[in-house]
């Protein structure tokens, strides 16, 4: 079994699949990670402090790891071919930012994050790339409360982009990426 956890940075990508991995004996494999490990980017945004990671030598490495199953946990849900359960979590943007914050994350790159999570750039990418996808809203979820949802696949659509006040939030991080990103 391959099943992919995906979503933007803070969401809890990382806890779910560790927890799945365990329950199900699978490898658990951190793209990022593995990205860093093996060198497979092309250069370092020191604007962002990430690496700018090379497509097609990650996906090839991928296809060899993944073999015999695996829980692949990742921003970029297009990088895993043919996962048997794509599962997608989101968070309200207004809440990841702080989030982000606290973890000691700059001003950018943390409402880049949630500039992200509100317009649902990883929820886009995953929606385009699989036909069935698990998306959670896990704002306010436990991780067992996440996990339960994500097996039983109980799931319902995110749009952030509709809930109430959040144009004003989206100026606000518009205002911080752009003062930001000038310097």
């Amino acid at each position: 079994m391959i099943v992919v956890v995906t979503g933007t940075p803070g969401t809890g990508k990382s806890t779910l699949a560790k927890a799945i991995s365990e329950e199900f004996s699978l490898k658990l494999i951190s793209v990022s990670s593995l990205v860093i490990e093996r060198k497979l980017y092309f250069d370092y945004d020191q604007l962002r402090k990430s690496y700018v990671m090379d497509e097609e030598r990650l996906k090839n490495v991928l296809r060899e790891e993944i073999k015999g199953g695996a829980v692949v946990e990742t921003i970029y849900p297009s990088v895993v071919e043919n996962p048997d359960k794509v599962i997608l979590l989101r968070k309200d943007p207004r809440v990841l930012y702080q989030e982000l914050l606290k973890r000691g994350w700059s001003e950018l790159k943390s409402a880049e994050n949630a500039m992200a999570e509100a317009i649902g750039y990883v929820a886009s990418e995953a929606w385009e790339t699989f036909k069935d996808v698990c998306e959670i809203d896990v704002t306010d979820k436990s991780i067992e409360e996440t996990k339960r949802i994500s097996m039983n696949c109980d799931s319902q659509k995110v749009d952030w982009l509709t809930v109430k006040g959040i144009e004003g939030f989206l100026t606000f991080l518009d205002n911080v990426i752009t003062r930001n990103a000038e310097h």
